[in-house]
């Protein structure tokens, strides 16, 4: 670290007798340190990006002045408590003026709308956020374990760093992207400058002129520098503060124009891939109302564009067409990812359901890419931005229908790393005032505490507490059981007629959605009793393995009637469990048929074979 310029009182002159040496409050201070380590009194070891406190303390960290407003320190998340998480206050946001945005009824009215900055100051003044270019170290530990009495990150740290988690991992190719040429010069990434309408500059007849700042050394040779440029703060219009609503610069005023193949590709996700997030919501939020949030949003159209074109690369719309080529994709996922970068610096942005529905979309894209391990560790992100927004499976609207879709996202991705999931939200609605969708949501946190219990972690513990664990199993079969009793007869299977020469029998329940609940229902079932230590020995097993191949068989009979890809998708996960725990032969070579049946039709997973991946694992339980 630098010396300070004057020797303190407290230093030793020439070779005399040392004085007492006074506080580091008093005689040490520097002016080189970062802006939070200065502002918190505390010592800074000027280590760029991110000095060290900063980063064990997971803070954002900040060199240069911060914004003049006396609350900056707190809008970056900082908080002197860090045993709580850090909230955001914001300025209400200014009555518009006549030249702003028409406001929009169906966006507008939402409850969850993002409040407002009025000051421009309040924008980044210099590229230096964190997370927001991957030469920063991302190798970052979750700020929060899976309790609640533990730290998460404020509104404005947790999206940027969500996005450094993405940023990092295409800079450094984990994500096995091919090379994009057509991405590695520099007019791309002024293309994605935000103007005053929220419009790219590629969108605008007349280029924007480019900042000295941006312009200087940028002649990109990869896709992946892309990211290393650091967004502009804009310029008010003849530098009037706060003239302008800052929504101007990351919303458009018009709708966003698609050209040629895009039309197909935005209808394939509004008819088809939407239905699988919206899979338990009954509003349908990703086909009804995600499309239009996205007609004003930039950064939003190009997510879905390239989670349409991925899953289009797999699994062509009609049959004997040629696939889409996955570059396509992948130069959207960069331009999203470009959107993003620049528009970040805006609190409105970092607030809005336009970044939560991107984030939920772009996550669903990685799994579908299924390449490298990303998708896995940025969940962790997806789930600081929630947490920060204090959003869960209660908070209504399309914030409600992302937490849970993600949750089901977090609960596979768990499963396969045997990890808790990051959740620890507690439904607090009770059966009697819920609804059928909210049962049918309620069994995919049922089954995330299954998942829990059967993690690494937790059977780790559990050996040193062997009643606890089994009383911990007890309860949530009882929860089971409870949510069983309750849900209505729209559960219940119908009167089917199928095959007599099936290991399963056909079990039609209607609609597909709930047989999928069922099916849920059963895969938490077999892990708890599969994971439970038995008290009543060789018994005890033997009445378990009654229940968990009632369970098998129930899996695999809805499952042979399941119709819509949402349903077949969850349901390929819970056949996958059954079939690691079924016995019976004639049983493992159906269920490794079906998954091989759903995936044919929905194209997941595109990264690995399921039912390959069974059938080596039912090698291993060969007699030898």
């Amino acid at each position: 670290m630098s010396t300070a310029q004057q020797s303190p009182k407290g230093s030793t002159n020439g070779g005399g007798v040392p004085k007492q040496r006074k506080s580091r409050g008093r005689g040490l201070r520097t002016t080189t340190g970062c802006t939070v380590c200065r502002k918190r009194h505390m010592k800074c070891d000027e280590v760029k990006p991110v000095c060290g406190p900063c980063g064990k303390g997971n803070r954002a960290c900040i060199y240069g002045k911060l914004p003049p407003d006396s609350s900056s320190a707190s809008d970056a998340g900082f908080s002197t408590t860090e045993n709580v998480p850090v909230s955001v206050s914001t300025a209400p946001a200014p009555a518009p003026g006549p030249k702003l945005l028409p406001q929009r009824p169906s966006f507008s009215t939402t409850t969850s709308e993002p409040r407002l900055h009025s000051q421009s100051q309040r924008w980044p003044p210099t590229p230096g956020l964190p997370a927001m270019t991957p030469d920063d170290n991302l190798q970052i530990t979750s700020p929060q374990s899976n309790y609640s009495n533990s730290t998460g990150y404020g509104t404005e740290v947790a999206p940027l760093r969500w996005f450094g988690l993405l940023a990092g991992d295409a800079a450094n190719g984990t994500l096995d992207l091919p090379t994009l040429d057509t991405l590695g010069n520099a007019a791309l990434a002024q293309r994605y400058q935000l103007q005053p309408d929220g419009t790219p500059a590629h969108d605008i007849s007349t280029p924007r002129p480019t900042p000295a700042t941006f312009g200087d050394g940028v002649a990109l040779q990869n896709p992946s520098k892309l990211l290393q440029i650091s967004a502009i703060s804009p310029v008010p219009p003849n530098g009037a503060i706060g003239s302008v609503d800052e929504r101007h610069y990351w919303q458009a005023a018009e709708s966003v124009q698609l050209k040629g193949h895009e039309h197909d590709v935005f209808r394939h996700f509004v008819t088809s891939i939407s239905l699988w997030i919206d899979l338990f919501d009954p509003l349908k939020h990703f086909s009804t109302f995600v499309p239009h949030l996205a007609l004003r949003n930039e950064g939003l159209m190009k997510a879905i564009l390239a989670l349409g074109a991925r899953h289009l690369s797999i699994k062509p719309l009609n049959s004997g067409e040629a696939n889409m080529d996955r570059t396509a994709a992948v130069q959207y996922y960069y331009e999203t990812l470009q959107y993003l970068q620049s528009a970040m610096r805006f609190t409105s942005y970092k607030n809005s359901l336009e970044l939560l529905a991107t984030v939920l979309v772009v996550s669903t894209y990685e799994m579908i890419d299924g390449a490298g391990k990303g998708w896995e560790r940025h969940l962790k992100g997806v789930f600081w931005i929630q947490r920060s927004r204090e959003i869960n499976g209660e908070s209504g609207g399309l914030e409600q229908a992302i937490w849970w879709a993600w949750l089901r996202q977090d609960v596979w991705a768990a499963f396969r790393e045997r990890r808790r999931c990051f959740s620890f939200f507690k439904p607090t609605k009770p059966y009697q005032v819920m609804d059928i969708w909210d049962m049918a949501s309620k069994i995919v946190y049922l089954l995330a505490q299954a998942v829990n219990y059967a993690s690494d972690e937790e059977k780790s513990g559990g050996e040193r507490d062997l009643t606890n664990r089994i009383l911990r199993a007890n309860t949530l079969l009882n929860m089971l059981d409870e949510w069983r009793n309750s849900i209505s007869i729209h559960f219940e299977p119908l009167p089917v007629e199928g095959p007599a020469n099936r290991p399963f029998r056909p079990l039609w329940v209607n609609p597909p959605v709930f047989g999928t609940s069922m099916q849920m229902y059963c895969m938490a079932r077999i892990l708890l009793l599969i994971h439970q230590p038995a008290a009543g020995g060789y018994l005890e097993y033997l009445g378990r393995d009654k229940v968990i191949q009632d369970c098998v068989d129930s899996i695999g009979g809805i499952a042979l009637k399941l119709t819509d890809d949402a349903s077949r998708l969850m349901s390929t996960q819970c056949l996958f469990a059954a079939g690691l725990y079924c016995a019976d032969p004639e049983k493992r070579q159906c269920i490794a048929e079906l998954i091989t049946d759903h995936s044919m039709h929905t194209g997941w997973p595109s990264n690995t074979d399921l039912a390959e991946e069974l059938q080596v694992e039912w090698s291993k339980q060969k007699p030898g």
